[in-house]
């Protein structure tokens, strides 16, 4: 009230252009809690007296919309808030980072608190949703930032006071051990690699995905890496890969890696590149069979431009079925090439580089426990030593 009555007394008489004679004044009515900016009205009445009845209104009705001119978002439960969340959201991550934020969504926190009116969820519901989830997924610290930004969100929108989700306590993670990586063992490797090399000849399929398993075996590539490669990211002459895209094989699109690291040129071994220079002219004269031009993608086919991950994932469990090994994914074939190089002696920075991991840091908690069972190699070692005094 005080700052109405400030501007209040400056009340202008006006004249319009009919010969009406009218107050206005221009009312103050505060900073914008969601814009941070000043904002000011023009007032207008046909006495003193009705221009400041007005303006008082136009200032109770300014602080009683959470002092914004925003109009109130009616938003009452947690699914609505985060229907909004994400029209904003969307329009600033990629492709992939969204699809995994609707699996979240989907998958563990919609179900819990989507039907929740906002101001009945509190710090104790939240603790005990994460509590439980760090039992069950690894990722949970995501699914609880998720749900972080969402609540904040609404109190940006001043649709709750305060973010409850900000003084839960994210429990420790589980030990490494448990959720440790899978790679292909030693033997059943070997077993997979001959029973694929007598495999191939026999159809094109199969030399298709020989040529496919032998590459993510070759490179440490993910595996939408290596089917977004064009045939001009192979440096035949200097035996060399330039990864600068991945295929995202749920939104169907080709993007940039996940970070600036993922951007890189690796050195492949030359029986790889022989693999490739004999895949190329096996792919040229598929696609000159049936009249087509010789394509740019290194694993499109007459088919499809990229290949259907969900047969190809079908297709290496039937493999290895076949094979009579355990069953292993794509991602299978990056962590074992990380295993035989470290084995072999190559450091943590240069297999940084080559996997293409943002730090170094994640490559060693990723495979810090490899360093491990070769230091028990060590003992062996010295043992010979002595021996050999």
């Amino acid at each position: 009230m005080p700052a109405v009555e400030r501007f209040i007394m400056n009340i202008k008489e006006v004249i319009k252009k009919n010969g009406t004679k009218v107050y206005r004044s221009n009312v103050y009515l505060g900073v914008d809690s969601i814009t941070g900016k000043k904002v000011k009205t023009t007032v207008t009445g046909r006495t003193k007296k009705e221009v400041k009845v007005k303006a008082q209104q136009t200032q109770s009705n300014f602080n009683a919309n959470g002092s914004t001119v925003f109009k109130r978002v009616e938003v009452t439960t947690y699914k609505e808030l985060t229907d909004l969340w994400l029209e904003n959201y969307q329009m600033t991550v990629k492709p992939q980072t969204l699809v995994n934020t609707h699996q979240f969504l989907r998958n563990h926190i919609l179900p819990v608190f989507g039907d929740m009116q906002l101001d009945k969820i509190h710090i104790a519901h939240i603790q005990s949703w994460v509590n439980k989830l760090a039992f069950k997924i690894v990722n949970y610290g995501v699914a609880a930032s998720i749900n972080k930004r969402i609540l904040q969100y609404g109190v940006s929108m001043q649709l709750i006071p305060f973010n409850p989700a900000r003084e839960v306590i994210l429990p420790r993670p589980q030990k490494a051990g448990a959720n440790r990586i899978k790679f292909i063992d030693k033997e059943d490797l070997k077993t997979f690699l001959d029973y694929m090399e007598r495999l191939a000849p026999t159809a094109y399929n199969y030399y298709f995905d020989s040529v496919l398993y032998k590459l993510l075996l070759a490179t440490g590539c993910r595996y939408g890496e290596a089917v977004a490669l064009e045939w001009s990211d192979i440096d035949f002459n200097n035996a060399t890969i330039n990864i600068t895209k991945t295929y995202n094989r749920i939104v169907k699109q080709v993007g940039t890696p996940k970070s600036k690291a993922g951007i890189r040129i690796i050195s492949i071994d030359n029986k790889t590149i022989l693999m490739l220079k004999q895949y190329r002219n096996r792919q040229r004269q598929a696609f000159m069979e049936i009249g087509a031009p010789a394509p740019a993608l290194v694993f499109s086919t007459t088919v499809s431009q990229y290949p259907n991950s969900d047969a190809r994932t079908k297709s290496l469990r039937h493999r290895c079925k076949e094979a009579g090994i355990p069953q292993f994914t794509f991602h299978a074939f990056r962590h074992t090439h990380a295993s035989l190089l470290l084995n072999a002696g190559i450091g943590y920075k240069e297999l940084q580089h080559r996997l293409g991991h943002a730090t170094l840091a994640m490559t060693m908690d990723t495979y810090s426990h490899l360093s491990k069972e070769k230091e028990k190699e060590a003992v062996l070692y010295y043992e010979k030593a002595l021996q050999n005094l």
